[in-house]
């Protein structure tokens, strides 16, 4: 057999017959769907939207806990609960564009919390199926971060069907002596967080 006609038939797609079993040479790539029908078949498209904020709630969930419960110093808790507030402002605009709604963020400085809530009521977490209520002091390791205060009109900030807030404005977290302003842009609702250095 001549060198191409073995190349040509190194290049040949597999094809499988009933109960005939796989065998693959070395170094040869199924093509994308050669296996659909069988428990290996995986699909050949990326993720979606929802499972890639999916996956940034379970990062949240894996920040809160993990990251407090490594070192007790209230910089790293403060840190961790700006990180938690700006992501979460993040993904209430994406829920809004996604589900082409509003998503208003209700502040309660007094409880240390915050909500996420659209037209028909509050949202429901996409991890613990519960409420979409973010409350630091009930976090284990976060009990000493405080929501100092905010400048939402209302203590509230509303991103419509395309993503844009209803209004700018800050937040302020601190937990000891240190404490970070997590902020959002007017128009683009874009989150920033910076140390508050007064």
């Amino acid at each position: 057999m001549s060198r191409l006609s073995k190349q040509n038939e190194f290049l040949q797609p597999l094809r499988l017959t009933s109960g005939q079993a796989l065998r693959t040479r070395p170094g040869q790539i199924l093509p994308c769907g050669s296996m659909k029908g069988s428990w290996r078949y995986s699909r050949c498209g990326g993720f979606t939207l929802i499972e890639l904020m999916v996956v940034m709630v379970i990062m949240l969930i894996i920040a809160a806990v993990v990251i407090p419960s490594v070192s007790n110093t209230t910089s790293l808790k403060a840190t961790s609960a700006a990180r938690i507030l700006a992501a979460d402002i993040e993904y209430a605009q994406n829920v809004s564009i996604t589900y082409q709604e509003s998503v208003t963020i209700t502040f309660d400085t007094s409880a240390e919390s915050y909500s996420l809530s659209n037209a028909s009521g509050p949202l429901i977490h996409p991890i613990t199926k519960a409420t979409y209520t973010v409350e630091f002091g009930s976090q284990t390791g976060l009990e000493e971060v405080n929501i100092v205060s905010t400048d939402f009109p209302g203590g509230t900030i509303t991103f419509n069907s395309l993503g844009v807030p209803d209004n700018s404005g800050t937040a302020k977290i601190q937990a000891g002596s240190k404490a970070y302003l997590i902020s959002v842009a007017p128009a683009t609702g874009k989150v920033t967080v910076q140390q508050d250095g007064s």
